[in-house]
């Protein structure tokens, strides 16, 4: 007795030291994962702070140097505007005085050429001096182009047009040294009396042209990405931006927007869960007496805020039909293709006596089971106390099972339900693809203390990712809303209550159809191999 209680400490003990290192390994990863997506979210912020600062700064000083650009222009303008006033009103006098000079001068040369003919005795002459048309300005030219197509007398860029020399090349439409642009003019009157009138003056006038930088249009960069919505519901903002690549000057197309806004999550933060659509059926639980089909809907959208959402079994979200109803037959054996682990219970508490109880009803139920790893069954066996004991994996082979299973022995010590469910997610590796996995687990104990249920209830979450996991319980000390939280869904369906372990082998054909979807009596279950040996032996 001492030693058994010294072996239960001990167990309870190292219970207690997995349980603690495993929070502290859970608790250790969330931390570790929770600093590595902060680290990288500071990351993400201080590289867009910097970015800020580059363009801000880049800004400042495009901004001050355009500030003091225009203040040069201004300046420059003002300057030039007084010259332009003050040269206008020196032309317009000296304009003025010409148009007095010239008028003087025709005036004077008539008197002067009336009293020649007075003394010749001649009749009086009336002088014309030569009259021109205004100046016709021509479009400004490139002034290479220019040069050559003065040197055969064109003056006009229209009449130089050609298939091999378009306008767009003989045009000059900005660049520092300018172009070459000609005004043109003809004779309305040649002079009369040409002695005496004067001549025509120039017929032509070449001047420098449009020379000025050309204008720069502005240029954007793309679009950088959206950035986050400022409000998770009841409309935010999102925002983007994009760069200036290139400036606009000398008149060119100014710049369009470099930020943009978009409303977003305008849906309001109190709204209802979403629903996917109602999923298949799922198969029967048992192939008679009773079993149950059912199907769920699944969130597709969490409800946020003070909106609502149907609880998981409520009548929205589940629904459940009574399957299979009939008697089940005295004597059958499971037909069903799956994949079958079962553990049974090796602890102290079975005794003796029960512990036989127990390996005679699974050598029993080895034997009304169509063991194939292509059609059938493969079924895998462990013990479970304070020691984990693999007995078989999965396999068809039901000689080594009865083996295996006739050959284990009784351990004794604690009960280790947690351990015995992490062993057969391990076992499930060897399992097929295309077949379904069950689980159950036999067992007379409850954990010997708080830790050692909760290492329990570990267990079983992890291992219903994988299988269907079902408790034989067989002592009233476990109820059946002691091991409900282990197993499947749905509950009433996965588990079944003996009183007692000696009363395992009575149970032996309820526990076949409690845990089989499809079964035969074993009468015709015999016929139907008889019949394959015949027919493969043909």
């Amino acid at each position: 007795r001492f030693r058994d209680k010294l072996e239960m400490i001990v167990a309870e003990l190292l219970s207690e030291k997995q349980h603690a290192e495993w929070l502290l390994s859970t608790t250790r990863s969330e931390c570790t994962k929770q600093i590595s997506e902060l680290d990288s979210q500071i990351q993400i912020m201080d590289s867009k702070k910097s970015d800020g600062a580059r363009i801000e700064a880049g800004a400042s000083a495009r901004k001050s140097d355009s500030q003091g650009a225009i203040a040069s222009i201004e300046r420059e303008g003002r300057k030039l505007l007084s010259v332009f006033k003050r040269q206008s009103a020196d032309c317009r006098s000296e304009l003025k005085n010409l148009r007095n000079t010239v008028c003087g001068s025709k005036k004077l040369k008539q008197e002067v050429i009336t009293i020649e003919a007075k003394q010749r005795k001649g009749a009086r002459l009336e002088i014309n001096d030569c009259s021109v048309g205004s100046w016709r300005p021509q479009e400004c030219m490139n002034t290479k182009v220019a040069q050559q197509l003065e040197g055969q007398g064109i003056y006009n860029p229209q009449k130089a047009v050609s298939a091999r020399r378009p306008l767009k090349s003989i045009l000059h439409k900005c660049g520092p040294g300018g172009g070459i642009q000609w005004f043109l003019r003809g004779k309305v009157s040649p002079p009369q009396t040409p002695e005496y009138g004067a001549s025509c003056p120039p017929l032509r006038l070449k001047t420098v042209c449009n020379d000025f930088e050309c204008p720069v249009d502005c240029k954007l960069s793309d679009w950088e990405g959206w950035s986050a919505c400022s409000k998770s519901c009841d409309g935010g903002l999102k925002r983007r931006i994009r760069g200036v690549t290139v400036y606009p000057q000398w008149g060119g197309d100014e710049c369009d927007a470099t930020k943009d806004e978009q409303t977003c999550n305008a849906l309001s933060c109190d709204r209802p869960c979403l629903l996917h659509n109602w999923g298949r059926w799922r198969a029967c639980t048992r192939a008679c007496d009773r079993g149950m089909r059912w199907r769920s809907r699944k969130i597709k959208r969490a409800a946020t805020g003070d909106g609502r959402c149907p609880r998981t079994f409520s009548k929205a979200r589940y629904e459940r039909r009574v399957c299979n109803a009939q008697p089940c037959p005295l004597d059958v054996v499971c037909v069903a293709r799956m994949d079958l682990l079962i553990g049974i219970d090796a602890s102290g508490s079975m005794g003796l006596s029960g512990w036989k109880a127990q390996r005679t009803a699974l050598l029993q139920l080895v034997n009304r089971m169509a063991l194939s790893k292509a059609s059938g069954i493969q079924l895998g066996v462990l013990k479970f106390a304070y020691k984990i004991t693999v007995l078989s994996q999965l396999t068809d082979d039901k000689k080594k099972l009865i083996s295996a299973i006739t050959k284990t022995k009784f351990d004794r010590w604690t009960t280790n339900i947690g351990g015995a469910f992490r062993s057969m997610k391990g076992m499930l590796q060897f399992g097929r693809r295309d077949a379904p996995s069950i689980c159950m687990l036999w067992t007379d104990g409850r954990p010997s203390r708080p830790s050692s249920k909760y290492d329990a209830s570990l267990g079983a979450k992890s291992l219903r990712s994988s299988c269907r996991v079902m408790v034989v319980t067989m002592r009233p000390a476990v109820p059946k809303s002691y091991v409900s939280p282990w197993v499947s869904h749905p509950k009433s369906q996965n588990v079944m209550v003996v009183n007692h372990p000696n009363l395992m082998v009575e149970k032996v054909m309820k526990v076949n159809t409690f845990v089989c979807g499809r079964v035969q009596t074993f009468l015709d279950w015999t016929k139907a191999q008889k019949v394959t040996k015949a027919t493969s032996t043909r």
